[in-house]
């Protein structure tokens, strides 16, 4: 029987605990205690876990995954029985994971060019170096932009921690006015975020070009070196603000040559950053010259992409992540997506409150009337809700099917625009050119 050792999580991720028990796996769950990732997203509800340690053999708890104390538990379980796969879907958890792994001997990215793909200064680097395509940047320290020190790049542009998620402290730039606001309410706002989210996210940003187009992901298994592309999307960001990502929308809509241009490209980032192995996120804007990274994220793509995706094929995609860590072949290609979905993200426009009013017995009709069988947006009257500026706080989420990703998509907003009457709160809603 294979061991297979889980660190932290998303709540999605989740779902692999089951993936690995249903391939006959011995099943352990690391959960840390100060930065983790899945704690954060469960925000204290414990019984949001409960469902998936049916499918554990072991779960335990360490202080934090840096330090001796993650090193050397996974010692003793490995001296117990031997560790075949070390994974994890969190960001939180993967540089650490990747270190561990290394020293285990399992299959695993190498730690130095893991770091080398998730630190975005040193990703851009090496980019530069190997003539990839890639915005042209500069890194500042929190203090450095405090003290005044202006970034050589002419407007537009984009700050963002150089290691980060969740779109948390990043802006968008396109006058002074915009820098100069980001600067003075940076320390403020982190001062005032969760301790977490703090701790995750450098205070190193980097400063780089902005790049016009439409917003991308690539889904990939790599494999000694080789990509391979099992889904692409299509992402509709929020009509107010252009860092916030509203839907991923599978698949992407592009033509076939598109969609190869963009598959050869990914390719050849991978090979300049020396990534030999492991499933990726990988984010991409493309313009009139083509394909143009955004960021690489070394794990599961996001929200409830991984069940949309389920929906759409058939595949488990938590079961292609423990086989490929297992050391299997894996063989599979974007072709098998025959239908069209999309993740639709609920969040409020402005903040406030739900309703007192609102019904929660009505949203079945709605969710019937569109045909949406995956709901995750279960408030209740009267609760209070945030304005969506990042991917943390949101409501909920929603998976529309259809033919079209297109359609779908404007499906979706339609279903938006629906919901928040019903909510009695205005939602976030989506644009792009591709939208009625």
């Amino acid at each position: 029987m294979k061991h297979v050792v889980l660190v932290d999580s998303t709540v999605s991720g989740l779902l692999a605990f089951e993936a690995a028990k249903r391939l006959g796996c011995h099943v352990t769950f690391i959960h840390q205690r100060d930065t983790s990732f899945l704690t954060l997203s469960i925000n204290g509800d414990d019984s949001i876990i409960e469902p998936y340690l049916n499918y554990v053999d072991e779960y335990l708890r360490v202080d934090s995954l840096d330090g001796d104390d993650f090193h050397n538990l996974l010692v003793t379980l490995h001296n117990t029985r031997k560790i075949d796969a070390l994974i994890s879907t969190s960001e939180a958890a993967i540089v650490a994971v990747a270190r561990e792994a290394e020293l285990l001997g399992t299959c695993y990215l190498n730690h130095e060019s893991l770091c080398g793909a998730v630190y975005k200064g040193r990703l851009r680097e090496t980019l530069r170096a190997n003539n990839v395509r890639s915005p042209d940047f500069q890194v500042l320290t929190e203090e450095q932009l405090v003290e005044g020190i202006a970034p050589r790049l002419a407007l537009p542009f984009v700050v963002k921690p150089t290691r980060g998620f969740a779109k948390q402290f990043s802006m968008i730039c396109y006058t002074q006015l915009d820098f100069d606001t980001f600067v003075d309410t940076i320390r403020l706002a982190r001062t005032a975020s969760n301790s977490t989210i703090d701790t995750l996210i450098s205070r190193d940003y980097l400063i780089e070009q902005y790049v016009s187009g439409t917003l991308h992901s690539a889904e990939v298994i790599v494999q000694s070196g080789v990509v391979q592309c099992f889904a692409t999307t299509i992402r509709f960001r929020a009509d107010y603000n252009e860092m916030l990502e509203m839907t991923a929308t599978m698949p992407s809509g592009l033509d076939v040559n598109a969609c190869d241009e963009i598959k050869a490209y990914v390719q050849q980032v991978f090979t300049a950053l020396k990534l030999n192995v492991g499933l990726y996120h990988v984010e991409l804007l493309r313009d009139e010259n083509g394909p143009c990274l955004v960021e690489i994220n070394a794990r599961m793509m996001g929200s409830v992409a991984p069940q949309m995706y389920r929906m759409l094929t058939g595949i488990d995609p938590f079961e292609m992540l423990i086989r490929l860590h297992l050391g299997e072949v894996i063989k599979i290609d974007d072709s098998l997506i025959q239908k069209a979905g999309t993740v639709v993200t609920i969040a409020s426009r402005h903040g406030g409150r739900i309703a007192h009013s609102y019904d929660p017995l009505k949203l079945q009709a709605l969710l019937d009337k569109y045909e949406i069988e995956f709901c995750t947006a279960h408030a209740v009257s009267g609760q209070r809700v945030s304005a969506y500026t990042g991917n943390i706080g949101t409501i909920g989420h929603v998976i529309l099917l259809g033919n079209c990703p297109y359609a779908v998509a404007n499906k979706g907003n339609r279903f938006l625009a629906e919901l928040s009457l019903l909510y009695g709160n205005e939602l976030a809603k989506y644009s792009g050119p591709e939208l009625g």
